[in-house]
């Protein structure tokens, strides 16, 4: 049986990745989505609740665990996914860091173990590799979850760019502070920003966008105040498209049982 198959318009919810500075607005975009499960690194979402912005949560985790978030989102796919609509995790950059602070603190371990100092040791190849299949894990279980209809909102903090010029570094761009390569796994990119309007003393809310899949903006473009309104009309067309689950956690799965069972059959022909 052909592993191929006829193309056809299926449900998909959107997948939002959004970064920028503090206080640029971000956490207020994705509490504009509807019928919200979220995780909450910061412990910013409490000043929200029974409040206008934070209407739409219907549940909330306060972990920035990584564990605690793949726990999660099986909950989520077992448990949550016919009651709600979106799932908001922010900040990712939290998990990430968390993360990269645990294998650093399992390779300094390895090195006193060792008898030697942990002063200057590093994480190695193999504990980036770790990190970089985690990432790829949780990225694979959100996208099984928009491929029932759920939307991803993945909120992140901004890093720089830098270049060195001569003997001084210059920014000479941004980018979220998350494992590199991971926005391609996104519907839509924007970064966050401010513009403060002295004259009236204001604060002027906008975003840039980076990536629009659905059409619906192009790159470059400057939303003022965006919300998910301005994508809401996608979302319905996609929710009326016939369901098709993807499961690229399964098949990350299967690729590990392959290598497995290739490195065993290796080290019998070594021995």
């Amino acid at each position: 049986m052909s592993l191929f198959k006829t193309p056809e318009e299926v449900k998909s919810g959107l997948k939002f990745l959004i970064y920028g500075a503090t206080g640029t607005g971000k956490t207020w975009f994705a509490l504009s989505f509807p019928e919200i499960v979220g995780i909450d690194t910061e412990d910013g979402w409490a000043r929200y609740v029974n409040k206008p912005v934070g209407k739409n949560i219907k549940h909330i985790l306060t972990s920035s665990s990584a564990t605690d978030l793949e726990d999660a989102l099986d909950e989520i796919d077992e448990e949550l996914v016919d009651s709600v609509k979106t799932f908001v995790l922010d900040s990712y950059t939290k998990i990430y860091e968390n993360q990269q602070f645990a294998l650093q603190s399992l390779a300094e371990k390895r090195q006193r173990q060792k008898g030697k100092s942990d002063e200057d040791v590093g994480m190695s190849v193999r504990d980036w590799g770790k990190l970089k299949l985690n990432t790829k894990r949780i990225q694979a279980t959100q996208l099984m979850l928009a491929s029932k209809g759920i939307n991803i909102v993945n909120v992140a903090q901004e890093s720089d760019i830098k270049e060195k010029r001569g003997d001084n570094w210059v920014v000479v761009g941004h980018k979220p502070d998350l494992s590199k390569g991971v926005e391609f796994d996104y519907d839509v990119v924007l970064r966050f920003i401010t513009e403060d309007d002295k004259k009236n003393k204001t604060v002027n809310y906008k975003a840039e966008v980076l990536k629009d899949r659905t059409g619906t903006f192009k790159k470059y473009d400057v939303i003022d105040n965006p919300t998910f309104d301005m994508w809401s009309d996608t979302y319905k067309e996609t929710m009326s498209a016939k369901e098709s689950t993807v499961n690229f956690k399964k098949d990350i799965d299967k690729d590990i049982a392959k290598e497995e069972m290739e490195s065993a059959s290796t080290t019998e022909i070594v021995d």
